[in-house]
């Protein structure tokens, strides 16, 4: 008896050691073990400052009641996939107590099967990993709580260059899930929602920081996470929370491809345009041509290529490679060239570039306002020179939505400006990509702070629609061009003829110039002054040409007194 009752004595003494020894791991400022159902057992440590709660407050409490809202499916997930005796990934997560939310809390820990397979839990305050990864701002955070692909390859370029991670210990998974758009249609709401959290909860518990992880597409998610993490863990977990949730039982295919992440490009801040063009072209990819089997070779294919474009393009922006070409936007009345735009010819000589394509590649690839800038510069320098040899232009230069809507790009824009302020009435934006344009209010601002000193703003793909209406109720323009569509759509039908004289007749109410684009035969012309159309822009007028001699020498209209505003 007394021999048994030693044994016990030094049960409880090993297990009083063996928690302290599993909570002092971390000098943490809340200390947490949790039961296997993940109640509070015990509580230590700042609860009263971060919570407004006691530690005997918290005890035979969920731990979950307290995650703020966001984080609970990640939390969840975390402590789901823990395997016995296997430390917590560094996790990024805010508590919500009586004071409100908390700043972000790093949480570590252990499940230790010894101990009834009980959870010990530290959340350290002001930890430098639980800074650098605070939560993304709301906008851009799909369903499922992962930021969108955009949003994910900035946060995920900008957290990997703050962190500067050293002998690729992080790699990038990409996961899709096949047959995954079909289960959430068999699925009430409140079940898509519920599964869309818990994949959303899943990846997080499993990426860097707890914050590493994005929904590309409906069925395509990434993730960058240490090195050391077994995929194969994460990716039955998915599988087993699909199954779980789909009334058939079915389930989805879950297809996982992972590489090292190019530490090069990491050093040199490419990490986020890496990011960003690779999740668009894994999204776009035909996922009959990008099966399953072929994800790895595909994505390491994706991310050699997508390294070399953005080393090409930035050889190209640097030494200035590319061409102006004209096109002339006319007067329709007078058939005389009111101003040009100014359009990109890349790979001159052989003639193999698609410009559209660069363009493309640049948006997706996160180098428009790179770009931007510098087609602005040459631009600018062009019109310096002719002024030189006695020649006034008006030009209208491409600035996209992504690009305008970005304050550094402004200030940059800017201070190019000063150094040409001799061409300020020679020189037209054309913001395009406006369908990007996010913030309204900031753009609007961007807009009127070129509009100040002297130059006029120009909205392109103009068309019909809501979003149409609400750029014109809050981006106060020059000049709207019509998108071709529109125009080439006009004569075809009633309704089309009724559109554009709605658009035209709209903007001329509101003191905005009209350009329709896309005028290619004569018939459209009469057609398009009766609508109320000032000016149009095609085959018909010009095909765009290096030389502006090419074309009639624009002169000023009195009747266009919208567009030639003195300064």
């Amino acid at each position: 008896m007394a021999n048994q009752q030693h044994i016990d004595s030094t049960a409880i003494l090993r297990q009083e050691r063996d928690r302290f020894v599993a909570l002092a791991f971390s000098s943490a400022d809340v200390l947490l073990e949790l039961d296997r159902e993940g109640v509070v057992v015990f509580a230590g440590g700042s609860t009263a400052a971060l919570l407004g709660m006691g530690n005997e407050d918290l005890v035979d409490r969920p731990f979950i009641e307290v995650v703020a809202t966001r984080d609970r499916a990640m939390v969840e997930e975390a402590l789901a996939i823990t395997g016995a005796g296997t430390r917590l990934n560094g996790l990024v997560l805010h508590l919500e107590g009586v004071l409100g939310t908390t700043p972000p809390l790093l949480m570590l820990g252990y499940r230790l099967p010894e101990m009834d397979d009980h959870y010990f839990l530290g959340l350290r305050l002001g930890a430098q990993d639980a800074v650098a990864f605070s939560a993304p701002n709301e906008e851009g955070l799909m369903e499922s709580g992962l930021p969108d692909s955009r949003t994910f390859a900035k946060l995920a370029g900008e957290k990997l260059a703050e962190l500067a991670y050293e002998d690729g210990e992080c790699e990038l998974t990409m996961v899709r899930l096949g047959g995954i758009d079909d289960l959430r249609e068999r699925l009430p709401e409140d079940g898509r929602k519920n599964l869309n959290q818990a994949i959303g909860g899943a990846l997080r518990a499993s990426a860097v920081g707890g914050e590493l992880a994005g929904e590309i597409d409906s069925r395509s998610y990434g993730l960058i996470h240490h090195q050391d993490l077994d995929i194969n863990v994460l990716v039955t977990r998915v599988a087993e929370i699909a199954r779980e949730a789909d009334p058939e039982k079915t389930g989805v295919e879950v297809g996982h491809s992972t590489l090292d992440l190019d530490k090069d490009v990491i050093r040199k801040g490419e990490a986020a345009k890496a990011l960003g063009y690779i999740f668009t072209q894994f999204a776009d990819a035909d996922p009959d041509e990008f099966s399953i089997a072929s994800l790895s070779d595909g994505l390491e294919s994706m991310v050699d290529n997508t390294v070399h474009r953005i080393s090409e393009f930035r050889t190209i922006l640097n030494n200035s490679e590319f061409a102006i070409a004209f096109q002339p936007i006319v007067d329709l009345q007078t058939r005389r060239p009111h101003h040009f735009e100014a359009l990109a010819r890349f790979n001159v000589e052989s003639g193999n570039k698609s410009p559209y394509e660069t363009i493309t590649f640049a948006e997706q690839a996160g180098l428009i306002c790179d770009f931007d800038l510098a087609m602005c510069a040459k631009v600018f320098e062009w019109l310096d020179q002719a002024g030189m040899q006695g020649h006034r232009y008006k030009v209208a230069v491409n600035v996209s939505g992504s690009s305008i809507g970005n304050p550094t790009f402004v200030s940059a824009l800017h201070r190019l400006l000063k150094q040409y302020r001799g061409h300020r009435d020679g020189i037209l934006f054309e913001v395009t990509e406006s369908a990007k344009i996010k913030d309204l209010t900031k753009v609007n601002a961007a807009l009127q702070s070129l509009r100040k000193v002297g130059h006029h703003v120009c909205l392109d793909d103009f068309g019909a629609g809501a979003a149409a209406f609400q750029y014109l109720r809050d981006l106060e323009v020059d000049v709207v061009k019509i998108d071709g569509a529109y125009v080439k759509g006009a004569l075809k039908t009633e309704k089309g003829i009724a559109f554009l004289k709605a658009m035209a007749g709209l903007c001329n109410d509101l003191g905005i110039a009209t350009v329709a684009e896309m005028v290619e035969e004569e018939i459209y012309v009469p057609f398009l002054i009766e609508c109320g159309v000032d000016f149009g822009q095609g085959y018909l007028f010009g095909r765009p040409s290096f030389r502006v001699s090419d074309f009639e020498a624009p002169k000023a209209s009195d009747r266009i007194r919208k567009m030639s505003r003195a300064v």
